[in-house]
């Protein structure tokens, strides 16, 4: 587990004030860390504490502007370890979310390391709890725990007898030796039965199917093909049974490869709607909520379907050779009967109506049954973090992003969640769409 990255989320999230401390822990939700735990932040004077880079996090996230050597007082007078003013700018940079990652976070070294003197005291609190305890005799558990031996309670009802009558059935069971087939020669046998023995037929009788050097048997001519299903009993084939592709089984192509992905957003306007084809476009390529509302407000211009250049982790490489790769984005789910277009659908906005999913074409979907839909298209449900969701959301399989209301430094993480969660799903179908 990450302490920096999950102080971070905090930070991010605007609830790093909400974690506490006692003279041992820090508590962040429900993890906790040794004060005294070493992080993967490297500085001159070594790396990082926990209890270090969580009270740096909780005094600047309260008072960005305040002045360091203001919190270097306040810190040795509480007893908590410090940052210094040379790794005060990288840091904050980091945990604010301001930038993704720092040079000084060493990635050859564990996230978090315990302390020693932690480690001796949690050994040897555990050899006292592997200590026997001593349990009342003849209690219920003791009874059924116990060691008996049972061989003279056996032995009065005859089991060594029944072993004995089994041990004879099965020596009279034993199959006969026979050497039946033993005057009969394999060359003799291919000759009888196919007019030709396996060196006419190309088969070499001392090749190892474990050989690096074994070689392509030459194709059976239709005669002796004829008579070896004869000989098996296999009877005539039709052509298309008897035809074998020299190349092998081929892999399945997907009709949609190579294809853009769809994300399908609500096509309403009410109070609980966060996302429409006014705002979504822009959250999901420059990762910042603006209100459908105020962009409606401005004069901007709503299209049923806009195509997205996502550039987050899709860096110039040999794989993305223009540093981004294209998304679209409508409010208009296809035809039912268009199942290319369907199986380009990787995500949907969902607004918390089941009749959203009225002509959608998988199984239930006009029931309002969901199952199959949410686990063809990765569902996700935006609202405010002061909003209570509706109850049917708590049904689905959706992920839930929560957006501070009148706070926007948080929107980077719901932003990296949704990204991050779409690859996974098509990573797990295997998709084979350009995505």
């Amino acid at each position: 587990m990450d302490p920096i990255k999950i102080i971070r989320d905090h930070v991010v999230n605007g609830t790093i004030a909400k974690s506490t401390n006692d003279d041992t822990f820090i508590y962040v939700d429900d993890v906790s860390f040794y004060r005294k735990g070493q992080t993967n932040y490297k500085t001159v004077r070594g790396y990082l504490t926990v209890e270090a880079v969580w009270r740096f996090a909780r005094v600047f996230a309260a008072d960005p502007d305040k002045k360091h050597a203001e919190y270097m007082k306040e810190t040795i007078a509480d007893k908590f370890a410090n940052v210094s003013t040379l790794d005060r700018k990288d840091l904050w940079a980091y945990l604010s979310g301001e930038k993704d990652s720092s040079a000084k976070i060493d990635i050859t070294m564990p996230a978090y390391v315990v302390p020693e003197e932690e480690k001796r005291d949690d050994a040897t609190m555990a050899e006292a709890d592997d200590e026997p305890a001593v349990h009342p005799l003849h209690t219920r558990n003791s009874i059924l725990q116990c060691d008996k031996d049972f061989s003279a309670i056996l032995g009065f009802f005859g089991a060594k007898q029944v072993d004995k009558k089994k041990r004879e059935r099965e020596q009279q069971v034993v199959p006969l030796p026979t050497n039946r087939f033993g005057d009969v020669k394999e060359e003799q046998f291919y000759r009888e039965a196919m007019g030709k023995d396996m060196l006419e037929m190309g088969i070499d009788p001392n090749m190892s199917f474990l050989d690096n050097k074994r070689q392509r048997l030459p194709q059976m001519s239709e005669a002796d093909r004829l008579r070896g299903e004869a000989l098996l009993g296999g009877g005539a084939r039709t052509g298309t049974q008897r035809k074998v592709s020299s190349s092998g089984k081929q892999q399945r192509k997907d009709p949609v490869a190579g294809q853009r992905p769809i994300i399908i957003v609500p096509a309403g306007y009410g109070n609980k709607v966060l996302f429409n084809m006014y705002n979504a476009p822009e959250f999901l390529a420059k990762e910042k909520l603006v209100t459908w509302e105020s962009m409606h407000k401005a004069g901007a211009k709503k299209h049923s379907s806009i195509t997205l250049k996502r550039k987050y982790k899709r860096p110039k490489s040999k794989q993305y050779p223009e540093g981004h790769v294209k998304y679209e984005i409508t409010d208009k789910p296809p035809d039912k009967k268009d199942s290319k277009s369907w199986a380009r659908v990787v995500a949907v906005f969902v607004s918390g109506k089941e009749w959203q999913f009225k002509d959608w074409p998988f199984k239930g979907a006009d029931e309002g049954d969901l199952v199959e839909t949410f686990n063809k298209v990765r569902g996700f449900y935006a609202k405010y973090d002061v909003d209570t969701p509706a109850e049917v959301i708590k049904k689905w399989n959706v992920r839930t992003l929560s957006f501070q209301k009148n706070v926007r430094h948080g929107d980077r993480a719901q932003f990296e969640a949704f990204w991050d969660e779409v690859d996974k799903h098509l990573e797990l179908k295997r998709s084979q769409l350009k995505y």
